[in-house]
This record gives structure tokens, sequence and C-alpha cells, in this order.
């Protein structure tokens, strides 16, 4: 599987049918997204070509049809994703990060409770 590759916002909308459901056919991606968000056969095609030179999603022949599977997990896509943000926002700093997040996003007691309960578990990891 392909890692830490950001995924552009049309990728994503690809990989989140293909996470649902694999294998998915060029037509049976067509149907779902003519509507929403509107494309042609030939922009889903142009897509899934491009995702496949980026190795983010791989396909099998078909009988009729090649058949379309997603390259990465979506657990690795959206850490590609936050790893990307947090170079381009943060400048690597995840305390940076989680401080504009804590100050921003009134946090509560739960949610406090787990990120220090998750900080202190990977504290102990480290000794």
């Amino acid at each position: 599987m392909k890692k830490n590759i950001p995924l552009q916002p049309s990728e994503w909308i690809i990989m989140e049918r293909l996470w649902e459901h694999a294998p998915r056919t060029i037509t049976q991606l067509y149907h779902e997204l003519k509507e929403n968000p509107g494309w042609s056969k030939s922009t889903v095609n142009t897509l899934l070509g491009r995702m496949v030179r980026k190795e983010i999603i791989f396909f099998e022949e078909g009988d009729k049809a090649r058949q379309y599977y997603p390259g990465m997990d979506r657990d690795t896509a959206a850490l590609a994703e936050t790893e990307n943000l947090l170079e381009r926002v943060y400048r690597g700093s995840v305390g940076m990060m989680m401080s504009t997040l804590v100050r921003n996003n009134n946090l509560s007691d739960d949610e406090i409770q787990k990120l220090y309960h998750m900080l202190e578990k990977e504290a102990y990891r480290h000794d």
C-alpha cells in the first residue's frame, strides 16, 4: 500500500466510494458521481487514471470492465493529510496545533481527559 500521499479533494471523493464498497467499475463510480459533484464520465476516467499512476488506487481486469480498489486504507490517508496540514500550517509543531485546537474549540472535560490519558500512555511508552 502507498503511504504518506495527501489526497486532493476530488481524490477523497473517489476514495470514500471505494472505501465504502470495492471493487467498483468506472460506470458504477460515474453513476454515483454524476449528480453530486456533477462529474462527467470522462472526468471520472481522468481522475481514476491519475490515481492509478500515483498508486493511490489499483485495478484488476474484470470480465467486462476494470475493477477499481483503494490502494490505501482510510487511516493511512488521514495520517498523510494530518502530516501535510501539520507541516503546512504549523511548521511541523504538534504542540502549536494542539494549543490552537484547545484554545479555540472549548474542549469538553471528557475530551481533555481523553487527550491527557493518550499523552500519558504515550509518555510511558517512551520511558
